[in-house]
């Protein structure tokens, strides 16, 4: 009989918490922020509408683009997803609301995000 042992799934997601690995956390994301999540294949540029809604474009034209809805990202080839927040090493799960498609990225070589400017007038 062949015997085989599951993966410790609490044990993985802890040592992924500790293991420092860069991660944007979605909810304390802005409108007018931009975030810009590179693979090995696509750069993607989210111009954040609220805290889980962008405009999505990208430097490939066969690459999807528009409205999209952030999920999280998931652990390499798995199904399992951190709904809320994108890491370098995941793969970041969106939603294309025009075409009703959910798209995941390749692995996430890189994370940049740009906050936006948030204008102060004084008088």
């Amino acid at each position: 009989m062949m015997s085989f042992s599951l993966p410790d799934w609490e044990d993985f997601l802890r040592s992924h918490q500790n293991s420092g690995i860069p991660e944007i956390e979605l909810s304390k994301l802005r409108p007018g922020d931009r975030l810009l999540v590179v693979t090995s294949n696509t750069a993607y540029e989210f111009r954040m509408k609220s805290a889980y809604e962008a405009t999505l474009s990208t430097n490939r034209e066969d690459r999807p683009s528009g409205p999209v809805k952030l999920n999280g990202c998931t652990f390499g080839a798995s199904s399992t997803i951190k709904p809320g927040f994108v890491f370098c090493g995941g793969n970041l799960e969106f939603y294309l609301e025009n075409i009703g498609a959910l798209y995941s990225t390749t692995e996430i070589r890189a994370l940049r995000l740009t906050e936006a400017v948030s204008a102060t007038i004084t008088g």
